[in-house]
Formats: C-alpha cells, structure tokens, sequence
C-alpha cells in the first residue's frame, strides 16, 4: 500500500466517524422530544379518547368465554392413541430420608 492510499482511507474514516458523530448527537438531541410525544398522545388516548367512545379501563369479562385451564367447549381433547401405562416399581423410588436407592 502506498502513503497516498493509506492516507485516503484514514481520511474516509475520519469522514464516516464524523457523519456517525453527528447522527447519534441528533438522535440524542431528539430524544427527549419522542419521549414528550409519547406522553402526549398516552395523555390524549387515557382521557379524551376514551371518554368519547365511553371505554373503560379494564374490559368486562366475557361470560361465554372459557377460563384458562379449562377445555375449549369448541373442540374438545380427543382420545389418547397408542397408550400404555405401567406401574412404578417399589425399588426404583428414592429413599428420600437418607438420599439413598432401595
């Protein structure tokens, strides 16, 4: 590489840090100014809008609606296929008194 190129490409850095530089200080800048916008629209939205559609804050609960842990009435389970079960052998549990195996 000669002097001439390396001196381009400290130069070409120099310029792409200095566009960086001034894009992040504005960013910052206009932080603060996004951080009042949210607010505002958060205040428009919890006093005004909902005031005029007449929504409250927390939804009603539907009744037909079924509760977490209970099965869809839409579609119940289906079957198990394919199944086989066995009991647990007496020696394979954990003497848990002493930490030791029967």
């Amino acid at each position: 590489m000669s002097f001439t190129t390396i001196v381009l490409l400290v130069l070409a850095a120099v310029v792409a840090l200095a566009l960086l530089s001034v894009f992040f200080k504005a960013l910052i800048a206009l932080l603060p100014v996004g951080l009042v916008v949210i607010l505002l629209l958060w205040l428009y939205y919890r006093f005004y809008w909902r005031k005029k559609y007449k929504l409250s804050s927390r939804p009603e609960p539907d009744p037909d609606r079924f509760k977490p842990g209970q099965a869809d009435p839409e579609r119940p389970r289906k079957q198990a296929q394919d199944v086989t079960v066995r009991d647990v052998d007496d020696s394979e549990v954990h003497d848990d008194e002493h930490g030791k195996t029967n």
